[in-house]
């Protein structure tokens, strides 16, 4: 068997130096171009969806700062008609009324005086998660109604204890703040409203805190009860953004 001379330079020594000389630019530059189309396709995501980001590092730090930071929410633009704006996180469902069809559910105890729902945010259970928090519901809702704009700052007659509590600026909004709780089948409700007229019609911004008995659960479950101030302090600085746009 011949013995391979490694030192030697023979015609195919040449040819595979040759090949390798010619093909080894192409696999780099074939290499860079895959990753600069990566990095831009990374780069436009983020500055697509920042707010992806922004939910990520909230979610590894707790989402403490996120949730206080409405510089970083989303704002809604879909309420040109309700002529006002609103932020909130992205991560929260809402719904807004395109239709603008008129009900009775535009604030709690409309005493049956029709209006519009403009917009409703709903704030998770895993929100609080192994809690007994079971969901938090924001509205915003108006009416131009003369007995709607009459009763704005009347308390309510049929959704239990409803008093005015106090008075807030939002915004250099003059707002009337009225509390109200009510229970049942092991289900708590407390709603806070806050109400102002404005260019003749009655708003009333609200957020309504849904927990349930810790009781009704089995131990095994090992539920606690939820942060009550944390769920506040969220749904207070939301209500923080309202403005109106007209």
């Amino acid at each position: 068997m011949a013995k391979i001379q490694w030192n030697k330079v023979t015609w195919y020594s040449k040819l595979i130096a040759l090949a390798i000389f010619i093909v080894l630019p192409f696999i780099f530059f074939y290499c860079g171009v895959r990753y600069g189309t990566a990095a831009g396709y990374l780069a436009a995501s983020q500055a697509a969806h920042p707010f992806a980001t922004a939910s990520s590092s909230a979610a590894e730090n707790g989402g403490i700062e996120y949730y206080r930071n409405p510089a970083e929410w989303q704002t809604d633009a879909q309420n040109a008609a309700g002529g006002f704006s609103i932020a909130y996180p992205i991560d929260f469902d809402t719904q807004d009324n395109i239709v603008l069809a008129p009900s009775v559910d535009w604030r709690l105890d409309a005493n049956g005086v029709p209006g519009v729902r403009y917009f409703t945010l709903t704030v998770p259970s895993a929100f609080e998660p192994q809690t007994n928090f079971v969901d938090a519901t924001l509205t915003v809702g108006a009416s131009g109604n003369a007995a709607a704009v009459a009763q704005c700052m009347e308390t309510g007659v049929s959704s239990g204890p409803f008093a005015a509590t106090s008075t807030a600026a939002v915004n250099g909004i003059d707002f009337t703040i009225f509390q109200s709780a009510g229970a049942g089948a092991g289900n708590y409700y407390d709603t806070t409203s806050y109400r102002t007229i404005h260019a003749g019609k009655c708003y009333a911004v609200e957020y309504t805190v849904h927990s349930a008995q810790i009781m009704n659960y089995p131990a095994s479950y090992g539920l606690h009860p939820y942060d009550q101030q944390k769920i506040d302090s969220l749904m207070q600085t939301i209500v923080g953004t309202f403005t109106f746009t007209q």
